[in-house]
C-alpha cells in the first residue's frame, strides 16, 4: 500500500465493565483493586501500548469528553487516583504512556428511536415466547459463568472475551432480537433499531478521528460492540482493523 492510499489503523478491544453498568449480564469479577488484579490490569495496559496508539477512543458519551479530560489531565499530573471502570485502569492508563494529550469519548445513549428499552424487551420475550428467548439468550445465561472472571488473570479472560466466534455470538444475539414480535408488534426492533442508531453514531464518531493515514485509533468498548462496530469499519473501506488477539497471546 503506498502513503498516499495508506488507510488509518483501528485496534478494537472488547472488554467487560469493571465498574458499575445496567447491562442485563454483568462479569463476575473478584477485587479488582487488589494488588494481583492491579499487577494483571497493568499487564494488559502493557501489552495494548504495544500497538502505540495515536488516539484512544472509549465507550463514554461525546457529550461528557470536556470532564472525562478533566480527569485525565487530573491523572497526568498525579492529582487523580484511577476509579474502577475500563476507560481509566485500561485508556488513561494506555493514553499517558503513549504520550496522548487526551482520550476521545465517542459514544451516544440518548433516546433517538428506542421504542422500548432492551430491559423491557427481554422480559417480554421471558414471559410471552420462552422457546425463544431461550434460543436467543440462552447460551449466556447457562454459560455466565465463562464470562466471570473466575481462576482466570485478567489477560486471559481478554484473550477468551476477543475470540472471533465469542464476538460473534454477542452480536447474534442481537440480531434475532429482531425476530421477537407478536403479528405486526415488532418489539424486538422497538429496541433494536436503537442499537444500531447507536452503533452507527459510534462508527460515525471514531471516523472523526481517523484523519490521515498515520493514525493508529485504540478503541475500549464492550464485548458486544465489537463486530457489529467493526462490520461498519470493514464495510467503510476507509480503514484497516489490526486484530487484537495477538497483543493478548
Amino acid at each position: 500500500m503506498t502513503e498516499m492510499h495508506k488507510k488509518p489503523t483501528i485496534l478494537i478491544l472488547g472488554t467487560f465493565h469493571m465498574g458499575e453498568t445496567a447491562d442485563a449480564y454483568v462479569t463476575e469479577t473478584d477485587d479488582l483493586f487488589s494488588e494481583t488484579r492491579q499487577k494483571e490490569i497493568k499487564e494488559v495496559v502493557e501489552r495494548l501500548s504495544a500497538f502505540k496508539p495515536t488516539k484512544v477512543a472509549v465507550e463514554v458519551e461525546k457529550k461528557w469528553d470536556a470532564a472525562l479530560n478533566e480527569k485525565y489531565d487530573a491523572y497526568i499530573n498525579g492529582d487523580y487516583d484511577l476509579e474502577m471502570n475500563e476507560v481509566f485502569q485500561l485508556g488513561f492508563r494506555i493514553a499517558k504512556k503513549a504520550g496522548l494529550p487526551k482520550v476521545d469519548a465517542i459514544d451516544w445513549m440518548e433516546k433517538g428511536s428506542r421504542r422500548k428499552t432492551s430491559g423491557e424487551v427481554y422480559q417480554w420475550a421471558k414471559e410471552n415466547q420462552p422457546e425463544l428467548f431461550q434460543e436467543i439468550f440462552g447460551w449466556l445465561e447457562d454459560g455466565h459463568d465463562l464470562l466471570a472472571i473466575g481462576n482466570r488473570t485478567v489477560k486471559e479472560w481478554f484473550s477468551y472475551a476477543n475470540q472471533p466466534e465469542v464476538i460473534k455470538q454477542h452480536h447474534r444475539m442481537n440480531l434475532n432480537i429482531a425476530r421477537l414480535k407478536e403479528a405486526e408488534a415488532y418489539v424486538g426492533i422497538d429496541w433494536l433499531v436503537w442499537w444500531y442508531e447507536r452503533n452507527l453514531i459510534m462508527f460515525s464518531n471514531l471516523m472523526d478521528l481517523a484523519t490521515s493515514g498515520d493514525e493508529r485509533i485504540l478503541f475500549i468498548v464492550g464485548s458486544g460492540h465489537v463486530e457489529i462496530v467493526g462490520n461498519f469499519l470493514r464495510e467503510s473501506g476507509a480503514v484497516v482493523i489490526e486484530p487484537v488477539l495477538p497483543y493478548l497471546t
